[in-house]
């Protein structure tokens, strides 16, 4: 996963009461954003650029080591719970006066560092991958102040709610299960975040989203660009999304991959 942030000021501390927020004026419409799927990632990048497009999905179809990483996550949920295996974060503002070339030697680093402990045979994918994820976010939010990088092993510990981002922005690739959960802005029952605080996925799930059949369920090795609430010109609040909806057994491992 890559992220990028805004100072800590600037982040809107408005959380997912986005129905309030509408009431109050503060998000003229909260309906217009939605979900595009892509076959390349240069389009990817263009489709980014419509303001009403909050989430991407480009699905690149099933990665040939996917029995290697499968192996390896296994070996990181010895409690089921999941961690984050590596991280690195940029503080992009500190660079701003460097020329790109030079801020980017920056990311390329940090991207070698972020796979220095993973298994041999999966380094040069994974950092491809990572650096790809990076590149993409800086070249379409220049002016965010930081850039984070995470290799992150998911088991219980799962976003299992509907929400949005505080981030500017974020590009994720599941490797090996299901991919993230997105919606479009009119799929979305606003008004149930406050309605549905502190309930159980198995309860708020149909009500904040009431059409299963509308989700756009990203695939194993897919890309996903998810727009945030400080997304530059981010009509209203980001996309709205999940972590799948998966059985998981004691170790935190998919018992049914989708």
């Amino acid at each position: 996963m890559a992220a990028l942030c805004c100072p800590q000021h600037s982040i809107p501390l408005l959380g997912t009461n986005l129905w309030h927020a509408r009431a109050a004026g503060i998000c003229v419409d909260v309906s217009s954003g939605f979900v595009a799927e892509s076959c390349t990632l240069s389009w990817l990048r263009s489709c980014s650029l419509n303001a009403s497009v909050k989430g991407l999905v480009w699905n690149r179809g099933v990665n040939p080591q996917i029995n290697q990483i499968d192996t390896f996550v296994k070996s990181c949920l010895p409690d089921g719970q999941g961690t984050p295996f590596a991280y690195e974060q940029l503080n992009l503002s500190a660079n701003a006066e460097k020329p790109a070339a030079y801020r980017r030697d920056d990311v390329i680093l940090a991207c070698k560092r972020l796979v220095a402990k993973l298994p041999p045979s999966l380094k040069e994918t994974i950092e491809v991958d990572a650096l790809m994820l990076c590149d993409t976010l800086t070249s379409l939010c220049p002016n965010a102040s930081w850039l984070t990088a995470q290799l992150e092993c998911v088991g219980k510990n799962n976003c299992a709610r509907w929400h949005q981002d505080l981030y500017v922005g974020r590009t994720i690739i599941t490797y090996t299960g299901p991919g993230t959960w997105l919606v479009d802005d009119n799929s979305v029952d606003f008004s149930q975040f406050d309605k549905t605080m502190g309930v159980s996925k198995e309860v708020s799930d149909p009500l904040i989203v009431p059409d299963f059949n509308k989700i756009h369920r990203a695939q194993t090795n897919a890309v996903c660009l998810l727009k945030g609430n400080s997304w530059p010109d981010i009509n209203g609040f980001g996309i709205t999304h999940k972590s799948p909806n998966v059985p998981l057994n004691d170790k935190g491992e998919v018992l049914e991959k989708r």
